[in-house]
């Protein structure tokens, strides 16, 4: 049994990787047809309504010997390429401050808001002071609260209009910007919107704050303060998101390169193999694997939080190497790590239960493998875990 766990984690966790970045993939990785080739199985072009003709067999081989041909050659274009983009990418990783401010677009005023906001003399004037060098989290907070459904209306019946990051942070209140401010910080470290990877900030984001939901519903059951579990949760994607930024950029720049290159050494070939290459989520997430543990936790260290300290949860989470409840037990990891482990594998299984890529069987198998027990699915069930609650004057929306 415990093979066949260690098995499907593995096989269930790659088919969770793929649906973070395309859907698609992580329905055909878990053996399903996607809408697209259900309706190519139904048209006319995928039926085979008569009999090829020996020539026309004879033809077909030829081209599917040369097709083959052609994608074994594009394969090793593409590797050699890979090879050289991720060295370059590897050398980037130890500068965290720039990926924090250049790739990111934070600061490491960050971690001082952070400290101030879950202090019990925390206040508006407090938080108004952290938010003057951060004019993107004040337009974001504006923004936020001038939403219709939290429009409010002032004694004439005229509606309020909010226009100052003061008056925003008076309006939502500090418990509500307990939980408001890291969901804005962690919104702006996603990636962008991307037309080789359209639904990968869709799905990260919904990992994020999911993630954040999860590990703040269980983090007080385990003794942990319930904005440590949080902030834990939303912030535990920060290397992921940096990765698939720095990939997306560095890919454009490197194929110009190479293929300027390739031109100048005079090898078309080599050069038209290059400018068919587009980014690969295969690549992705080995980056992912490898590296965004260890990032996510030397990008949170160097927010250098001193009330908010969940850095020690994301060093030992980085010490993770095997996908297994067993291992992570073994390690005597800090309780944060532990927590984290548990709650982004029971996120994962809802995503991939949401989308139809897990069997009954299997998903209880897959929460087993990540230590979710019976009492933390039925108190994640009542949790929402794809909605912010902020409650505004007395009236709690969604």
């Amino acid at each position: 049994m415990n093979v066949s766990v260690s098995q499907l984690a593995k096989s269930v966790n790659n088919r969770f990787e793929h649906l973070l970045v395309d859907l698609d993939e992580a329905i055909v990785l878990s053996g399903l047809k996607t809408a697209h080739m259900k309706m190519l199985e139904d048209s006319e072009q995928s039926e085979s309504r008569r009999e090829l003709l020996l020539v026309e067999e004879v033809a077909n081989k030829m081209r599917e010997q040369d097709a083959k041909e052609t994608n074994q050659f594009l394969k090793q274009v593409e590797a050699e390429f890979h090879i050289s983009l991720i060295e370059d990418m590897r050398k980037e990783f130890a500068n965290t401050e720039n990926i924090l401010k250049d790739v990111l677009g934070l600061h490491t005023d960050v971690g001082k808001l952070l400290d101030v906001l879950y202090t019990e003399a925390c206040s508006i004037s407090r938080l108004e002071n952290c938010l003057q060098d951060m004019s993107w989290l004040s337009n974001s907070l504006i923004k936020f609260v001038r939403q219709p459904r939290y429009q409010r209306v002032d004694s004439s019946g005229s509606p309020i209009i909010i226009n100052t990051a003061r008056g925003a942070l008076s309006f939502v209140g500090v418990e509500s910007l307990r939980i408001l401010l890291p969901a804005l910080i962690a919104k702006r470290a996603l990636p962008p919107k991307s037309e080789y990877f359209p639904q990968l900030v869709q799905h990260m984001w919904e990992y994020s704050l999911g993630s954040g939901k999860a590990t703040q519903a269980v983090a007080e059951k385990e003794g942990i303060k319930w904005y440590l579990g949080y902030n834990l949760g939303i912030f535990s994607t920060l290397g992921r998101s940096a990765i698939a930024k720095m990939y997306l950029k560095e890919f454009d720049k490197k194929l110009q390169e190479k293929v300027s290159e390739a031109r100048a050494k005079n090898n078309p070939n080599q050069a038209k193999a290059l400018a068919t290459l587009k980014p690969s989520t295969t690549y992705l997430i080995a980056l992912w694997n490898k590296h965004s543990s260890l990032l996510n936790s030397d990008l949170i260290n160097i927010l250098k939080c001193r009330w908010l300290m969940i850095g020690v949860g994301m060093e030992d989470y980085a010490r993770i190497r095997e996908i297994s409840i067993k291992t992570v037990d073994k390690l005597n990891l800090h309780p944060m790590a532990r927590l984290l482990f548990q709650c982004q594998g029971y996120m994962q299984f809802k995503m991939m239960k949401n989308n139809g890529l897990l069997t009954k069987n299997a998903s209880m198998l897959y929460l087993r493998n990540f230590g979710v027990k019976a009492e933390d699915v039925a108190l994640l069930t009542k949790v929402n875990l794809t909605g912010l609650e902020i409650k505004i004057s007395d009236a709690e929306s969604k």
